[in-house]
């Protein structure tokens, strides 16, 4: 087995050197760096000392040896993730929240990269390489008034690697625990007027055991993208991004058969092993145009598509138990102008449409539907002085289900010295029902949107520039919240408008530079979701008490190491005990890097360092145990090569 991986891994590499190497006879330089930051609406992205802001950066990502995104925002303040296990393929339905809420919006580089939902999580952030990724970041609600109509949460930023000048080729093998195996390449180029990134990456994955079982799984994913950018000097971009990704999973899973009358509880499992399959592709064209030094347009047009499904199983009557076909296509306009040095004036529009092609689970079946959102918005920034800056932005959406909203936003920044920071914004947003709850047997096309108010407070206080000290609060009120109406007989529960909703919750973070070689940074959140109708909103369930995170990273010449942790403070919540495998408990990683020489780095890292048994997702509505399915992953490792040239 050894002996066919290590063959399969030189084809690989093997393959993958006589694809790139063609490129490298254009190598002028060996200097690279990232574009340089483009002027966008409400600077949050530009200066990571405000409040409510919170960023992975390369060095960090790269220290961690991060496996997706997925394994990244989890990292991050106010990210609330309840997965159900490891078992492959159900990355899917990992349920991610951000300030308490489902409804955020997640931009790539510069676009809107989450359609209005499918039957689970929105966007599937274990679909995305870490290998890409330049830096992720965390937005509050305020700042995605440009970007999408539901940022009831927030914004999750995440921007990819590019280059500017010379050829870059960086290889990376990977083995460990549970049978894993990865191998990617990332070529990174510049060459006149064009510049370009491919990346490709293929990853295994077996049976995996939590700290007490082995609980059957097999994953079997590859990953592919181009960008391609044509350059006018400093007048014009036109880049044309594609991306694919295509993933194999055999999974333990579960239906449940009613033994009794219609309402009994009573249930009997009905456990078998499935494959699955699933398929995205994206393709995405930009322009991008500076009209003059105050001026600049940018245009995008783009289409993403979703295919999963489990397999035909001899152990299910059903031919087709789950079945997913949807796409996303549209366009937006975005337009900049700088009056004068405190006055930039930001104005744009967006369209695009919803379609599930074909949907199919053991009640629902949806065929060729339709959304349709359109949004035009306008944004002022007003520098009045060294002290005060005030942003304000009015959005207009209108969806075809749903109707239209005029959503108001405002911010206030007020900086009384260089050390300190005050911010205060409101935000107005509106959240259309997704299609499941919309065209399923048990959803309802009369549903109304999901409206409401968010207020974010904060403060940040750097007393040096090895210091940097945050505080940020929201509040959030909703109405006609969607949720399943639970107070219904099982048969005859649907999605409804069924509660208001109130949330508060507030971050403390501190990051401390101890020496050039020591850094630390951790991050406290507290997030308390009241629904006026108690037991009808899976989302607040899934929420702790508190979570800390926390991380050490030590770099200096060749090695460089982070040990990083988190701790979940009172899992339930104050619902009781037996919801989860623990109720508080800690997790710690650590990820170690040895630079061989210039080009090579070998890096080893452990996953779960004490063996912690532990789950994220609440079992009181299920049947299958923790040692069934819900657990994560016990003490793992992994061990790679990375070699740049």
């Amino acid at each position: 087995m050894l002996q066919a991986k290590i063959k399969s891994m030189s084809v690989l590499v093997w393959l993958c050197y006589a694809f790139f190497s063609a490129g490298s006879v254009f190598a002028e330089e060996e200097v690279f760096y990232l574009d340089p930051m483009i002027v966008t609406a409400y600077r949050y992205d530009a200066d990571d000392g405000k409040s409510g802001y919170y960023k992975m950066d390369e060095q960090k990502l790269e220290t961690g040896n991060y496996e997706n995104a997925l394994d990244v925002i989890q990292e991050l303040p106010g990210i609330t993730l309840a997965a159900r296990g490891a078992s492959g393929g159900f990355n899917a339905y990992s349920s991610v929240l951000l300030n308490g809420s489902d409804r955020y919006v997640v931009v790539i580089d510069g676009i809107r990269s989450n359609w209005n939902g499918s039957s689970y999580n929105d966007f599937d952030f274990s679909t995305l390489p870490a290998d890409m990724l330049s830096s992720v970041e965390i937005l509050p609600a305020a700042a995605g008034a440009v970007y999408g109509n539901a940022a009831k949460g927030g914004v999750i930023k995440i921007t990819t690697k590019k280059a500017e000048a010379g050829v870059k080729t960086s290889i990376n093998l990977e083995t460990g625990s549970y049978g894993r195996e990865r191998e990617n390449i990332l070529h990174l180029g510049r060459k006149g007027d064009w510049s370009w990134s491919i990346y490709a990456q293929k990853s295994i994955m077996g049976d995996y055991s939590s700290a007490r079982h082995k609980i059957p799984s097999y994953e079997n994913t590859e990953n592919a993208d181009v960008k391609i950018t044509r350059s006018w000097g400093d007048a014009a971009d036109l880049t044309l991004s594609y991306s694919v990704f295509s993933g194999r999973y055999t999974s333990k899973v579960f239906t449940d058969k009613n033994i009794g009358t219609e309402d009994s509880e009573n249930y009997v499992k009905n456990i078998f092993i499935v494959n699955g399959r699933k398929t995205e592709n994206n393709v995405s064209l930009e322009y991008e145009r500076k009209i003059s030094n105050t001026e600049n347009n940018t245009f995008g047009i783009y289409r993403r598509c979703s295919q999963a499904a489990y397999d035909d199983d001899p152990k299910v009557n059903d031919d087709r138990p789950w079945l997913l076909d949807i796409r996303t296509e549209g366009f937006f306009d975005r337009y900049s102008k700088q009056w004068h040095a405190k006055n930039t004036l930001t104005a744009g529009f967006e369209y695009y449409q919803d379609q599930v092609l074909d949907y199919q689970d053991l009640r629902a079946n949806i065929n060729d539907r339709t959304l349709i959102s359109k949004a035009v918005y306008i944004q002022n920034e007003w520098q009045m002085d060294d002290e005060i800056k005030v942003t304000s932005t009015l959005r207009q959406d209108y969806n075809s289900y749903a109707g239209s909203k005029l959503s108001p936003a405002a911010a206030l920044e007020y900086r009384p010295s260089d050390k300190m920071l005050y911010t205060l914004s409101y935000t107005e947003y509106f959240a259309p029902p997704k299609q499941l709850m919309l065209f399923a047997p048990y959803g309802d096309e009369a549903l109304k949107p999901e409206e409401g108010k968010v207020y974010e407070f904060g403060a940040a206080y750097t007393p040096d520039d090895s210091l940097t000290l945050k505080a940020s609060i929201f509040h959030r009120n909703a109405i006609d919240v969607i949720a399943v109406d639970l107070s219904l007989l099982k048969k005859d529960r649907r999605y409804a408008n069924v509660a208001r909703e109130k949330a508060t919750g507030f971050t403390v973070s501190a990051a401390k530079r101890f020496a050039d070689n020591w850094h630390t940074s951790f991050a406290y959140t507290q997030t308390l979701v009241d629904i006026e109708r108690k037991g009808t909103a899976p989302v607040a369930v899934n929420i702790p008490h508190g979570k800390l995170v926390f991380d050490l990273v030590y770099d200096k010449d060749k090695y460089s190491a982070m040990l990083q942790g988190q701790g979940i403070f009172d899992q339930a919540n104050g619902r009781g005990e037996n919801l989860y495998a623990n109720n508080t408990y800690w997790v710690w990683n650590a990820s170690m890097n040895y630079k061989i020489n210039k080009n090579a780095r070998l890096y080893f890292k452990v996953n779960n360092i004490f063996g912690q048994f532990y789950s994220s997702f609440d079992k009181s509505s299920q049947v299958l145990d923790f040692d069934e399915w819900y657990a994560e992953p016990g003490r793992n490792y992994q061990v790679g090569l990375n070699y740049t040239f």
